[in-house]
């Protein structure tokens, strides 16, 4: 099979999974979380879909004149698996109900810590005294719950100090890779290979004018590039599709219902628990 072929083909399959995974998303829109699993997963299978909604933007039909970029298509399938996994790891993963409340509070810490990250480069004093003093009980709140969870609490110190610190992924991707039935091998080749277009390293731009790709332009090297994508991002989906149906048995059908009806709402997130 030639690279347009190949394309072609991906692209089909791709574009299915997409339309299966809106119908579920506004299937699952509007109903209650009867855990802090369900609201997370309910936002991030959200983003998932948007996400592969963008991604078909930028891999069109082929014609004469398409706009052919792999570079931004690396990015944004490589952001669909690292949103595949924080989905996988919030609220799939079958662990014990302290590992689960865990997750949730390392959530919130990452959060709380990538946000004092941010805000110190414009300088804490650039911080009104309203704003500091509820950033402080929001992390004393987040460090009473931290001490309260026996999983955090039996965990050694210095990996405790880590974690409250909340600068880091709550995770390790290759630890979340191997609880998942992706095969950690291909899946760190192409996640590798991604992140070398995504950032304009030399694998990104070396052999341009040899290979005959990166000048936006249509050849043979970014379309077979894109077909593999695509073919990436499918495996994704199809995981994604089958875990958000465990959690929202019967939202499929009821999502077909909505469109039917041509019900057009925005979808709601469930309601938040932490």
């Amino acid at each position: 099979m030639n690279a347009e072929a190949m394309y072609r083909s991906a692209r089909a399959d791709f574009g299915k999974l997409v339309s299966a995974a809106e119908i579920l998303s506004v299937g699952a829109s509007g109903i209650s979380s009867p855990t802090a699993q369900h609201y997370w997963a309910s936002v991030l299978f959200t983003r998932l879909v948007v996400t592969a909604k963008s991604i078909q933007v930028l891999t069109p039909t082929l014609g004469p004149n398409t706009h052919v970029d792999f570079g931004a298509v690396a990015s944004i399938v490589r952001n669909l698996a690292e949103c595949y996994l924080f989905f996988f790891f919030l609220c799939i993963d079958d662990v014990p109900q302290d590992q689960k409340d865990a997750r949730i509070i390392l959530l919130n810490l990452h959060d709380d810590g990538s946000r004092a990250k941010l805000f110190a480069e414009l300088g804490e004093k650039e911080l009104d005294e309203e704003t500091r003093a509820l950033r402080n009980v929001v992390r004393t709140d987040l460090e009473t719950k931290f001490a309260a969870n026996t999983y955090l609490a039996a965990l050694p110190e210095k990996r405790q100090r880590e974690l409250l610190k909340g600068e880091k992924t709550p995770f390790v991707q290759d630890d979340v890779i191997d609880r998942t039935d992706l095969g950690k091998k291909d899946f760190r080749f192409f996640y590798r290979f991604l992140s070398n277009h995504t950032h304009t390293g030399p694998v990104a731009f070396y052999r341009m004018s040899e290979h005959g790709r990166g000048s936006g332009f249509r050849n043979e090297k970014d379309t077979f590039y894109m077909a593999s994508a695509l073919e990436f991002a499918a495996t994704l989906m199809t995981r994604a599709i089958r875990d958000m149906s465990g959690l929202f048995p019967g939202a499929v059908e009821r999502g077909r219902k909505m469109r039917s009806t041509e019900i057009r709402k925005p979808a709601k997130a469930n309601v938040r628990q932490r």
